[in-house]
C-alpha cells in the first residue's frame, strides 16, 4: 500500500468545478452518467454560485465529483488501496472502496443533507480557525456557546454553532492573531445540535445496499480503518454529531503504510494539510494535473 486517496468535503466546491470534467474525454462521460441521477441539474446548478454552496445541493455534488474522477481512474485500472473522506467524503470514499455502487452513494449524500437541514437550528454555521493553538480555540468555543467540530492539526479547527456565538469568537481569535474564515455552510456539522439528524441518516444506511469493501475507510471520527458494513453504518451515522479528528486520521494512514496521497477533489484543501501535516510525504490533487492522464501517470509511479 503506498497511495492513499483523499475526498474532501463541503467548502471545497467552486462554480468552476465541473468545467474541465465536462471537458475531459475520459471524465466527462461518467460525469453526465452519474449526474443524470440526481434529482436535479447538477451541471447546472453546479455553475450557480448562488446555489452550489446550498446544503441539499453541495453534499452531492462533491460526492458527484470525487466519483466521477474515481470511476475515470478505475477505468484506467488504478483503485485505491486507502481511501480517507472529509465530512461528507467520507461517504465518498465508502464509494471509491467499492463498498457502495456510485448511484446508491448520491442518494446517501442527498439524504444526508436533508437529515442535517431538518435537525438544523436557525442561524447556526461554521468557523475555519488557524494560527492559535487549539486548547485556546476550545476555550474560546466553549465559552461562547460553540463547539470544536473538526481538529486539523495543532492551531487549525472548524467551530460549529449559532452564528453570533461564532461572530464573537472570529473578533476575539483576531485580536489573538488567528486568521478566521465563515465557511459558506449552513449547518453545525459534527457536533450535538444534529443528534437527531445522526439518528436518521444511520437509518438511512441501515437501509442501503452495501458490499464488501476492497480497501479500508479511515474513520474521521476516531481513525478506525473501517472495512465492513457494520462499521461504516456506525461510524457515518455518528459523524453526524460527532467532531472529526482529522490529524489523527493522517496519522493513522500513513501508520497504515501511505507513503503519498491524492486528492479526487473538487479542491486541493486536503492536499495542503497532507503537506503541512507530514511535509516529508508526497501529496498532489487531481487538479494540480493538466488532465487525467497527468494523474494516471504520477499515481503509477507512486504504486498506486
Amino acid at each position: 500500500m503506498s497511495v492513499c486517496w483523499l475526498c474532501p468535503g463541503q467548502g471545497s466546491q467552486s462554480p468552476e468545478m465541473f468545467g474541465r470534467l465536462v471537458a475531459d474525454a475520459r471524465v466527462g462521460p461518467h460525469l453526465r452518467r452519474l449526474a443524470a441521477g440526481l434529482t436535479f441539474d447538477a451541471l447546472a446548478i453546479g455553475a450557480d454560485a448562488g446555489r452550489c454552496f446550498v446544503n441539499r445541493h453541495a453534499q452531492p455534488l462533491i460526492v458527484l465529483y470525487g466519483l466521477a474522477v474515481a470511476a475515470a481512474l478505475e477505468e484506467a485500472g488504478i483503485e485505491a488501496g486507502l481511501v480517507a473522506g472529509y465530512s461528507v467524503g467520507e461517504l465518498t470514499a465508502h464509494a471509491v472502496a467499492g463498498a457502495l455502487a456510485p448511484e446508491a452513494v448520491l442518494a446517501l449524500a442527498s439524504e444526508r443533507a436533508a437529515c442535517m437541514d431538518a435537525c438544523t437550528p436557525p442561524e447556526h454555521g461554521m468557523l475555519a480557525v488557524r494560527g492559535v493553538r487549539l486548547a485556546t480555540i476550545e476555550a474560546l468555543a466553549a465559552s461562547a456557546g460553540a463547539v470544536v467540530a473538526i481538529r486539523n492539526g495543532a492551531d487549525h479547527a472548524v467551530l460549529a454553532g449559532p452564528n453570533p456565538a461564532l461572530a464573537r469568537i472570529a473578533t476575539e481569535l483576531e485580536r489573538l492573531g488567528a486568521h478566521v474564515v465563515p465557511l459558506r455552510i449552513t449547518v453545525p456539522a459534527h457536533s450535538h445540535w444534529l443528534a437527531e439528524g445522526g439518528v436518521r441518516f444511520t437509518a438511512a444506511l441501515a437501509a442501503a445496499p452495501w458490499q464488501a469493501h476492497r480497501a479500508p475507510v479511515v474513520a474521521g471520527i476516531d481513525g478506525r480503518p473501517v472495512s465492513s458494513a457494520a462499521e461504516a453504518i456506525d461510524t457515518l451515522g455518528r459523524q453526524i454529531s460527532t467532531p472529526i479528528d482529522w490529524a489523527r486520521a493522517l496519522d493513522v494512514e500513513v501508520e497504515m503504510g501511505a507513503s503519498a496521497f491524492f486528492e479526487l477533489g473538487p479542491g486541493s484543501a486536503l492536499t495542503r494539510m497532507v503537506r503541512e501535516h507530514t511535509p516529508a510525504l508526497s501529496a498532489r490533487a487531481f487538479e494540480e494535473f493538466a488532465s487525467l492522464e497527468g494523474a494516471i501517470a504520477w499515481l503509477r509511479r507512486q504504486g498506486g
